[in-house]
């Protein structure tokens, strides 16, 4: 059976000093509370910067071929799934869907000028953010997909959403160090908070928060893989509150490690790595660490195509629960969420898949995706991240599809 893969190269917005970020009412303009990284542009060839584009732009896979034979809600057993509706975004155009168990469309957004959407964040009231890719920025539109503001620059992949409306974003940025690849610049990640209009505030970078840590030397020269300007790759951001404290974990891909950031010290005060590779979507649940091991399995002695969700005793280390099947295999992208009646959500992103499994293990509700590519209606999708939200959710804004 072949296997087509059709890529997406999103654009960079180089990142430089003060214009880490711009937005509100699609207006472009820089925050001033945005601190300038110790070396910035001033330290990048146009050389560097055309490579550093090249490496960040470097695409997920998009849709894969072939495309089933059945699509839509193929499995669902209302005994063991947790009523609900489920958020995705699909990775052949900017728009995000809510379905029901049954798989029809309740409401869904879309907003042109990007390739597809990587991550979106609903409000109970249909307002929605969304991380776009090509270019890559954060929108946020309300329930008719009108658009409210947006922030421009390179933010990527992943982000928090507090209460107050403000929201955590990684930003990467172009930075050399001696000791990092050759002297040759890197792409630093900065996590950005946004407040509710979409304006910077507080921003910290990544690289300057491990150099602050006794992890830095280690995580950074041992761990690093040689020549690599694309230093983090932070996949995931979860906001915590431990020992008082206001902290983020991170999901750090090229290095294959979870951290935690504290904001207020701006150093990392926790690193873990162990036996996945490559992960996405590290979360603490319930005091324990779950996350997607896209590659774990690839590095084994018995080596076996197939990611993973695996969960941690925090303190321990030790694996407590995992998940795999043969069929279950995403080199990139993939989520998993845990559901409040014990069961786990995971998005099987280059299968075009979401399941719902038990504890035990089984699987007790399955959705492939219904679009296709436009142009080879052979090509099936690939899920960006689905997300389970509640049966109660308000539904006075339900529109159906009206993509």
């Amino acid at each position: 059976m072949s296997m087509k893969q059709t890529i997406l190269v999103p654009a960079l917005v180089v990142l430089i000093g003060g214009a880490l970020l711009a937005g509100c009412q699609d207006a472009e303009r820089a925050s001033s509370e945005t601190p300038r990284p110790a070396s910035a542009r001033a330290d990048i060839t146009p050389a560097q910067e055309q490579e550093l584009e090249r490496i960040a732009t470097l695409g997920y896979v998009t849709a894969v071929e072939p495309l089933p034979a059945r699509r839509g809600v193929l499995r669902h057993d209302a005994d063991q799934a947790l009523a609900g509706f489920t958020l995705y975004t699909s990775a052949e155009a900017p728009y995000a869907v809510l379905i029901d168990m049954d798989g029809n469309v309740a409401h869904s957004w879309q907003y042109p000028g990007s390739h597809y959407w990587a991550r979106v964040h609903l409000f109970e009231n249909g307002d929605l953010l969304a991380i776009t890719a090509a270019p890559s920025q954060l929108l946020f539109l309300d329930r008719d997909s009108e658009l409210l503001w947006r922030a421009g620059g390179h933010i990527h992949h992943d982000m928090a959403a507090m209460s107050n409306g403000s929201v955590w974003v990684p930003v990467r940025l172009p930075v050399t160090r001696p000791y990092l690849n050759s002297g040759e610049a890197v792409l630093d990640d900065y996590l950005v908070r946004l407040d509710s209009e979409g304006n910077a505030g507080l921003a910290i970078s990544l690289l300057e928060a491990f150099e602050r840590s006794e992890l830095g030397g280690e995580r950074l020269v041992e761990w690093l893989p040689a020549d690599e300007p694309d230093i983090f790759h932070t996949n995931s951001v979860q906001i915590l509150t431990r020992d008082g404290r206001r902290q983020l974990l991170l999901s750090i891909r090229t290095i294959s490690t979870v951290a935690i950031l504290d904001i207020v010290s701006r150093e990392i005060v926790w690193a873990l790595s162990g036996p996945w590779h490559m992960q996405h979507e590290a979360q603490l649940v319930d005091g324990n660490l779950i996350l997607f091991d896209n590659l774990g399995l690839t590095k084994t002695d018995a080596p076996l195509d197939q990611s993973r969700v695996l969960e941690l005793d925090f303190d321990s280390h030790e694996v407590v629960w995992s998940f795999t099947e043969p069929a279950l295999f995403t080199k990139g992208a993939g989520a998993q969420q845990r559901l409040v009646n014990g069961n786990t959500l995971i998005t099987d992103s280059e299968g075009g898949r979401i399941i719902e499994v038990s504890p035990e293990g089984a699987v007790v509700w399955e959705y492939i995706n219904t679009a296709t590519v436009e142009g080879d209606q052979d090509m099936l999708p690939v899920i960006m991240r689905a997300e389970r939200l509640p049966a109660d959710l308000p539904s006075d804004w339900f529109a159906g599809d009206r993509r």
